[in-house]
């Protein structure tokens, strides 16, 4: 007794083989799925209340949120206004003190040849 194999008879049973573990995954994966969907129409149906009334103050607490982002923009437009206008008082404060202390330089200055020239006329009369 012989028994002759032809190569298309083999792949036709492998192709067979492979389609029937897709489908038999595929059953497993959708007895899953409908487990989960199960479960979720469950919490659901047990939370309608909260989530109706959650989706009730949706609306409300966007505009809300909306208010606060403007008010938070006007208010930040407003602190960099006052940023701006500070950080000049504060550079024109400090050019008026580096003038001010060349003019206290230079009248140090002036002191102090005043005070060597006092000192050395009363010097030279001993």
């Amino acid at each position: 007794m012989s028994i002759t194999l032809d190569l298309s008879v083999v792949a036709w049973f492998i192709i067979f083989c492979i389609a029937v573990i897709i489908g038999v995954l595929l059953i497993i994966v959708l007895r899953n799925c409908l487990k989960i969907t199960d479960k979720v129409n469950k919490i659901l149906d047990d939370n309608a209340d909260s989530v109706g009334k959650t989706l009730e103050v949706l609306p409300s607490a966007v505009a809300n949120i909306d208010e606060l982002a403007k008010s938070a923009k006007g208010t930040l437009d407003k602190a960099t206004s006052v940023v701006t206008t500070v950080e000049d008082s504060v550079s024109d404060t400090i050019d008026s003190f580096s003038f001010n202390a060349e003019n206290i330089l230079s009248i140090i200055n002036i002191a102090s040849s005043v005070v060597k020239s006092i000192i050395s006329s009363f010097s030279s009369k001993n």
